[in-house]
């Protein structure tokens, strides 16, 4: 079965509610397509690289940071909270869609029709349908998955050049538990918590950039892997002789 955006959407309830928060919840967006991509992240030939904030913007194959001696791999994960304690830090697994396709990495396939269906004229409509904003011309998107330990501190997606709108997260987790963590937080300007998302299986969270939000650590008891594709709908696609991303 190949991927295809749902049809018959009805959006108006969705497209107010962004408008007047800057971010939604919309159900069933794939259909039968959550399944085959919750499938496809957790099938055992996927590539994941380890992302943790450092100067050179550089994720570490997971295979490769496992390989590291426990204590060297418990020095990074120190390092990484001491810094994450007062400032911008995250730990989590990803491969970003755009780049495996461009290298032709032997991911499950459907990884690769998501990449592509996510920028056809299809679902750009939606993206745009959605928002009132006619100016989204490109999707970027990543895998990510959350292991326990895992988190992402507060940030606001703003990326002077890279043409943000709007962020999304595709849930693809079948089962989540609010106090297993993993949940998408909304901060005010206060930095209190102003709205949580908890991952809902199917379910595409949008919302507007830049605005403060952050992923709660996921639990040492959490039942599983936290997964997800995200990225955003953004102004432009990547410059000529940039890879895909």
């Amino acid at each position: 079965m190949s991927l295809s955006l749902a049809a018959g959407l009805d959006l108006a309830a969705a497209r107010a509610r962004l408008a007047e928060t800057g971010r939604v919840r919309v159900e069933g967006v794939l259909d039968a397509g959550a399944t085959i991509l919750a499938e496809a992240v957790a099938h055992p030939d996927m590539v994941w690289n380890r992302a943790i904030r450092n100067p050179y913007n550089a994720d570490v194959p997971v295979a490769v940071f496992e390989s590291e001696p426990i204590e060297e791999q418990a020095r990074l994960v120190s390092l990484a909270h001491e810094e994450a304690t007062e400032g911008f830090q995250f730990i989590f697994d990803r491969l970003r869609l755009g780049q495996a396709r461009g290298m032709g990495l032997p991911i499950p396939k459907a990884l690769y029709e998501l990449h592509a269906l996510f920028n056809g004229e299809d679902y750009l409509n939606f993206a745009r349908d959605l928002t009132g904003d006619d100016r989204i011309a490109y999707v970027d998107a990543q895998a990510t998955r959350y292991l326990p330990g895992h988190f992402l501190n507060s940030h606001t997606d703003e990326h002077e050049g890279a043409g943000r709108l709007y962020a999304y997260v595709l849930n693809l987790t079948p089962r989540w538990r609010a106090e297993w963590g993993g949940l998408l937080m909304f901060l005010d300007d206060d930095g209190a918590v102003s709205e949580t998302f908890t991952p809902a299986f199917g379910t595409l969270n949008v919302f507007k950039v830049p605005q403060d939000h952050a992923v709660s650590m996921v639990a040492p008891f959490a039942g599983g892997p936290r997964h997800s594709i995200t990225g955003w709908w953004r102004v432009n696609p990547p410059e000529a002789g940039q890879p895909p991303t």
